[in-house]
């Protein structure tokens, strides 16, 4: 056996070792370098940055007790890497996999000569479908990281801990992996749900997502129940590594065309295009066979966001087969080398051939800025799920997030294919029929304090909701940007500005203003607001609120959505106002927000209804502002001594009886 490297750390590898942030690592070379115990000095590797060896580096963490690890000598392993050896080198990734995928079936493997190592690998892997071919490719370099491999797994505990850790140094180093890095455990579990919800208790579950974490979660949740199978010609190899160690049985013999429910990831590999993904999305509809289904999950702006006319018509292609019964757009953070990218999923079923295409419908959910929690991940498969069943499940299921939309109309779609999907769902027919009497009702009880609107209980059609990208793009609506002020240009007189944060309590308007004269100045083909317009934002979260006045200075990244006052299209202030506000937030979430429209006839009436109440609100929050002075006043008076509470009644008794 050929002599081992030194297991080596660079700084950032020190920290880990240490659990602390790497400039504490930086600063104890400084620190303790002229002290009797100086921390270890680097040694020369030709790699242009420090190095140090692991061992050293261990011995002096514990014997000095600085870091938060005391157990640094035996955790050394999992944060070091032979002098030889990069994580950001798939191919070495792949024969280390493959040395611990070995370690987990043969003991002491890091006591065999290399001929014994080969003829256990072969042993193990007769067909060559895991490690036979890395082994090789390994003791052809000269077997050198037998003993880290063996080390790295007392360091992780397990083989599968060891597994998963290289996964995650490997995905760290190769950042440029993009939207085919590692998903988060949010988005690996909903992709499991799916999958469990899918597969009942008795499918074939063909693993096509060539994600070893994913794949490995799913047959840990789908347990014995299920025939795995890895489909011949993926890229499976590392997914196998995973599944052999953690002990999940692949059926090489079963049929995954009866029953089968394919779990796919795009794009599998780094640098795919849009056109490239949509092609993977589409072999998968196409592979599957009348009574399978399927989950995949890739990048939004491939499976959801507005396409090229070319992108568009190959995903037309896609949704015309039939298959896709749910569509669902995720928020971003769920790929760790992506973090700015959102995923979306899709669930596709067995074709709805006997279904007329006019008459088929999806479920599409937009989750935009929704945290995958548990609750949230069962109610979104619940709805999905409900759209793989009958008109009778449609109509017993209570929906949270999805709302269904006839397949044409996606297919026809030039924009997103969840647009349409709105935040608060209309009512339905039922509910519809009782809201005059239900108003009649809610108008009696506020008699008192205001004049109800006369209504008519003639039911008519209102325009559909639509996305704020829809209705700029058809004319109804403009975005102005809010202006970039200086803060010392903020006073206390002057024209008012409306900030981000005045946003969560209008009240404050109105206290920050700016010099109308420096305004002008500074800001020449700045816009203020006209009555009317709707003043947002999208972070923290998303708010509004509708200046009645105008006049006003909005400051970025405050932004103002104004009404065209010639083609409203249904369009009322205070309606977007209240769609906007709880709805998804974060960069460019706005565009995808869906904005509920009332029939032409109705925007008057409805604004004046809604005026008025604002007004008797505004009026009963100040008597009950008064009430609460006076009640504070009384208290004040009565424990100061100030003044005597007399009671009327007791004082007339008094009077009676002399």
């Amino acid at each position: 056996m050929s002599t081992t490297p030194a297991l080596l750390l660079d700084l950032t590898g020190v920290a880990r070792l240490a659990g602390v942030r790497r400039p504490v690592a930086s600063m104890w070379r400084s620190r303790f370098a002229s002290t009797v115990d100086p921390f270890p000095a680097p040694v020369a590797d030709g790699s242009g940055r420090p190095r140090f060896e692991a061992e050293q580096v261990a011995d002096w963490l514990v014997r000095t007790g600085h870091g938060n690890n005391p157990e640094a000598r035996g955790d050394a392993a999992a944060a070091a890497a032979p002098s030889d050896f990069s994580f950001s080198d798939a191919g070495a990734v792949a024969e280390l996999q493959a040395l611990v995928a070995l370690h987990a079936q043969v003991e002491d493997l890091d006591e065999l000569t290399p001929s014994q190592i080969e003829e256990a690998a072969a042993n193990v892997d007769p067909l060559d479908l895991v490690l036979r071919r890395e082994i090789a490719a390994h003791l052809d370099r000269g077997a050198r990281w037998v003993t880290y491999a063996t080390c790295l797994v007392d360091a992780a505990y397990s083989p599968a801990a060891a597994l998963a850790l290289i996964a995650r140094r490997h995905a760290a180093s190769n950042r440029a992996a993009g939207s085919a890095g590692p998903l988060v455990a949010d988005a690996i579990d909903l992709v499991v749900d799916a999958a469990v919800a899918l597969a009942g208790g008795d499918a074939t579950v063909t693993l096509d997502a060539g994600d070893a974490a994913l794949s490995s979660t799913v047959a840990s949740r789908l347990g014995a129940s299920v025939n795995i199978v890895l489909p011949a010609g993926a890229d499976s190899r590392r997914v196998r590594r995973h599944l052999l160690v953690e002990g999940h049985w692949i059926d090489e013999a079963a049929d995954p065309a009866t029953g089968s429910v394919v779990v796919a990831r795009v794009p599998s590999v780094a640098g795919a295009d849009v056109a490239g993904i949509l092609r993977a999305l589409d072999e998968v509809s196409l592979s599957l066979r009348d009574s399978d289904a399927g989950v995949v999950i890739g990048p939004a702006r491939a499976l959801v966001d507005p396409l090229t006319p070319t992108d568009e018509r190959a995903r037309t292609d896609i949704l015309r087969s039939g298959r896709v019964r749910g569509i669902a757009r995720l928020s971003t953070g769920l790929v760790d080398s992506a973090v700015r990218e959102s995923l979306a999923l899709w669930i596709l079923g067995e074709p709805t051939f006997e279904v007329a295409p006019a008459q088929r419908i999806t479920a599409v959910a937009d989750l935009t800025g929704v945290q995958l929690t548990p609750a949230t991940r069962a109610d979104l498969i619940s709805d999905l799920m409900a759209g793989m069943g009958t008109a009778h499940d449609l109509r017993a299921h209570q929906f949270r997030f999805a709302a269904f939309v006839r397949t044409a109309s996606l297919q026809a779609r030039s924009g997103s294919l969840v647009a349409s999907v709105t935040r608060k769902p209309a009512a339905t027919t039922e509910e519809a029929a009782e809201l005059p009497a239900l108003l009649d009702i809610a108008a009696e009880a506020v008699r008192a304090d205001l004049a109800p609107i006369e209504i008519a209980p003639e039911p008519h059609d209102v325009p559909r909701a639509a996305s704020v990208a829809e209705l700029i793009r058809d004319g109804h609506v403009r975005r102005i940007q809010g202006t970039r002020l200086h803060p010392d240009l903020l006073g206390s007189e002057g024209l008012v500005v409306v900030t981000a944060s005045d946003l969560d309590e209008p009240a404050s308007i109105g206290r920050t203003r700016v010099d109308q004269f420096a305004f002008a100045t500074q800001h020449p083909s700045a816009q203020l607001t006209r009555p009317g317009d709707v003043i947002f934002r999208t972070s923290p979260t998303a708010a509004a609120w509708v200046d009645p006045d105008g006049s006003k200075v909005v400051a970025y990244p405050a932004r103002v959505l104004r009404i065209t006052a010639a083609d409203p299209g249904g369009l009322v202030p205070e309606i977007i106002a209240a769609d906007i506000t709880g709805a998804p937030a974060g960069p460019g979430a706005w565009k995808r927000w869906t904005l509920r429209r009332v029939a032409t006839r109705t925007m008057a009436p409805l604004r004046q209804a809604i005026a008025d109440i604002a007004a008797a609100r505004r009026g009963l929050e100040a008597r009950a502002a008064r009430l609460t002075d006076y009640a504070n006043l009384m208290v004040a008076g009565a424990t100061s001594g100030a003044v005597t509470m007399i009671d009327l009644d007791h004082a007339a008794d008094a009077a009676e009886t002399q």
